[in-house]
């Protein structure tokens, strides 16, 4: 039953339209903005399961690890509108900026685009009728949500997240 209703939520976020946005928009934003202090190196962090399950807690695992999902407008940052920065919770890569945030009315946390776009991976996913874009963490690996392509401009797409598979780092300036 609670795969079905994550399934519904899932299909149902897909036609919901960004109501509001926050933090300051920075609708030119370019990966020429990236800050070499955010950008993603090239070294990866490779674990094994057991070393994951000591880094992280089990709602941690169950997302990064496991590709699960969390429960929709129950969780830490759906509703966040402070400045700062979203890093991976597996290996404090930095991913996503509070200016890219936005009210997407699905119940979690959503972005317009990553902080820097070689910071997360992108894969197609796909359940027989049912394809999204799995959005993982560059460094670790971790899952970290999905991309849609519902989403505010100027990119049009929605970063819909996992709270679990992030921290959030306060009053850090992406400007």
């Amino acid at each position: 039953m609670k795969n079905f209703i994550l399934f519904t939520f899932s299909i149902l976020s897909f036609f919901q339209m960004p109501t509001k946005a926050f933090g300051e928009s920075k609708m030119g934003s370019t990966e020429a903005d990236c800050l070499p202090q955010y950008r993603f190196d090239g070294k990866k962090i490779v674990l094994s399961e057991n070393e994951w399950k000591e880094k992280l807690t089990p709602d941690q695992f169950k997302i990064l690890r496991d590709h699960g999902t969390e429960t929709p407008f129950h969780n830490a940052y759906d509703s966040n509108k402070e400045k700062g920065i979203y890093v991976c919770a597996g290996c404090a890569l930095p991913v996503y900026s509070s200016n890219s945030k936005f009210d997407s009315g699905t119940g979690w946390p959503s972005f317009w685009q990553p902080l820097c776009t070689k910071n997360v991976t992108i894969t197609e996913e796909g359940y027989l009728f049912f394809k999204r874009n799995e959005v993982s963490c560059s460094r670790c690996g971790g899952h970290l949500g999905h991309v849609f392509t519902d989403g505010p401009p100027p990119t049009g797409k929605r970063y819909c997240m996992n709270s679990a598979a992030l921290k959030f780092i306060l009053n850090e300036r992406y400007n």
